[in-house]
């Protein structure tokens, strides 16, 4: 394992493997997308549906205690799962599921969840601390409205740090903790959909060692296309909600979980094959399942 940190980590080599995965495999790739994307549709436009006109009371204003965009956004996890898992399998050792509606959702799929959402969880920890310590740090520092001066800060403080400069920073700081905790941990997600064991996030932290600011840049370069895209569709005036025609935002919501779902899979390549480079003994466990894996 030591031996492997030293290696130098070929990032360039791998984004440019992840981007060509899709484009090589990109018909099983809309084989294993298209029926989970309908379903992940459905979902957002249920979720609308209920919080704009039926989950709401008489003035309009909704009844639910909670977020029903963010419940629905944890519940799709579980098809974006089942679709890495196919996918992870596809790359590591030619695994094709050979349905032409593919479902997956056995335990092997919820195994994969759950380890999924734990690393969501232990990444988002830095942003959920600075979160409560920018709620904390201006109710113990005093903010500079408080002065009675309209806004403007007294003039001792114009060159003393402040929570409205103070907090802001810690938020990048928090972001960039994400990213690599994120970029780190993740590599154990395709060994999860082997059922290997030993996938520990102890165990990813130790085998990316020295490899932190190579797995961010490889990282944020996957996740480019979608964004982009989406940042596009959205400045070309494509945003469409239910009071724009239903039909019209089944579309908005069809392109958006279409895009995420197919440009997802770069991601996930890259997490295939960073898997592959920091986990070189499971070669031997490829081997040994590469005459199973050609039927699923």
């Amino acid at each position: 394992m030591s031996s492997q940190n030293t290696q130098t980590f070929p990032l360039g080599r791998i984004v440019v493997d992840a981007y060509m995965s899709l484009y090589h495999h990109f018909g099983y790739a809309v084989r294993i997308c298209w029926a989970w994307v309908l379903i992940m549709t459905s979902a957002r436009i249920a979720a609308d549906l209920l919080k704009n006109h039926v989950l709401v009371d008489a003035a309009g204003a909704p009844m639910l205690g909670f977020d029903l965009t963010f419940f629905i956004g944890w519940f799709l996890f579980v098809p974006v799962a089942s679709i890495a898992v196919a996918w992870h399998r596809l790359l590591l050792f030619g695994a094709r599921e050979r349905s032409a509606i593919y479902l997956r959702l056995d335990r092997l799929v919820w195994s994969y969840f759950g380890l999924a959402v734990a690393l969501y969880v232990i990444s988002l920890l830095p942003v959920f601390f600075v979160r409560g310590m920018g709620e904390l740090i201006p109710l113990i520092w005093g903010l500079p409205e408080a002065s009675g001066l309209d806004g403007a800060a007294p003039p001792g403080t114009l060159l003393s740090p402040t929570p409205t400069s103070i907090v802001p920073g810690m938020q990048v700081v928090a972001f960039l903790v994400f990213l690599a905790l994120s970029a780190r941990l993740s590599v154990i997600l395709p060994g999860k959909a082997l059922a290997l064991q030993g996938m520990s996030i102890r165990r990813a932290w130790m085998v990316t060692r020295g490899h932190t600011w190579s797995l961010m840049m490889g990282f944020i370069s996957c996740v480019v296309p979608f964004l982009l895209l989406t940042a596009l569709l959205r400045r070309s005036g494509f945003d469409f909600s239910l009071e724009d025609g239903a039909l019209l935002h089944i579309v908005d919501w069809l392109a958006i979980e279409s895009m995420g779902a197919m440009l997802g899979l770069i991601e996930l390549a890259y997490l295939t094959l960073c898997f592959r480079f920091f986990f070189p003994q499971s070669n031997e466990r490829l081997s040994n399942d590469r005459s199973d894996g050609a039927e699923v």
